[in-house]
């Protein structure tokens, strides 16, 4: 029995002192005190006259995007605007545009059935890896739209001369069984 009260009040006494430091503010007077950050820089501060790198604002760009009709018969162009930070992030924002439908019509997100994984422009040509959900497949003439959706979108781009569109990592025949998927596919010259 002795025992048993011993641990009773050595296990009250854990959960006390545990209770006691929660809520309670630090006495330091120092910058961490007032509700900041300590500095990343090993505890120095800036300089007044200077200031700490500002995070990128976005850029707002407005873009053509392709839809679908209503029928989804024909090719719809529309006025977005995409949203991104660095330069290289426009090429997904402008793909990401493909899925979302504006407002104002009654129009078909082609691209619905695509996840886009990433878009990287080398030398010219933009290597775009997608995966392709099963339940979101379209007929052989859904997919030409499609096809001629995210050329038309990305070629908008002056710097985009090549579009290597890669399946899950990996160079597909066709991106979902009807149409021919060409390695890569060139800006038409006028």
């Amino acid at each position: 029995m002795h025992k048993h009260t011993i641990r009773s009040l050595i296990i009250i006494g854990v959960v006390a002192l545990a209770l006691s430091g929660c809520g309670q503010k630090p006495t330091d007077s120092g910058p961490a005190s007032q509700g900041s950050t300590p500095p990343a820089n090993g505890g120095q501060t800036a300089p007044p006259d200077q200031k700490p790198p500002a995070e990128k604002e976005a850029v707002s760009l407005p873009i053509k995007a392709y839809f679908g009709d209503e029928q989804a018969t024909k090719l719809v162009e529309k006025e977005v605007t995409i949203s991104y930070k660095d330069e290289k992030d426009k090429y997904m924002a402008a793909l990401q545009a493909l899925k979302n439908v504006p407002q104002d019509g009654k129009l078909v997100p082609l691209a619905g059935a695509l996840g886009f994984k990433s878009a990287e422009l080398k030398d010219k040509k933009l290597n775009v890896d997608l995966t392709v959900s099963g339940e979101g497949r379209l007929g052989a003439p859904g997919e030409k739209m499609l096809l001629d959706a995210i050329r038309q979108t990305l070629f908008q781009f002056k710097e985009v001369d090549a579009i290597d569109i890669l399946v899950d990592g990996k160079p597909a025949e066709s991106l979902m069984g009807h149409m021919d998927l060409p390695h890569p596919i060139k800006r038409e010259q006028p």
